[in-house]
C-alpha cells in the first residue's frame, strides 16, 4: 500500500487515505514540489515508486510510453 505525500506548502490532504485519481494534476497555483521530491511513501513510510500511473510515480511516464506503443510489456517491482 502506497500513501501520497504532498510536498512543503501544498494544502492538506482530505484524509490520510486520500490518493490522487486518475488523470489528477495539482493546481498550478500551487508552488512547485522541491527537486526529486518523494511523492510516495510506502506502508513502513519510506520512500516508494508509488502506484502504476499515478501522479508523481517512478512509473508514471513508462505508462504513457505504452499507451503510445502497446507492443512494450511493463514490469513493475
Amino acid at each position: 500500500m502506497y500513501r501520497f505525500n504532498p510536498p512543503p506548502d501544498w494544502p492538506e490532504l482530505p484524509s490520510d487515505s486520500w490518493r490522487p485519481p486518475p488523470g489528477w494534476e495539482p493546481d498550478p497555483e500551487w508552488p512547485d514540489a522541491p527537486d526529486d521530491w518523494g511523492f510516495w511513501l510506502s506502508w513502513t513510510g519510506r520512500p516508494a515508486s508509488g502506484p502504476l500511473g499515478a501522479f508523481g510515480s517512478v512509473d508514471a511516464g513508462r505508462l504513457e510510453l505504452a499507451a503510445v506503443d502497446p507492443s512494450l510489456v511493463l514490469m513493475h517491482a
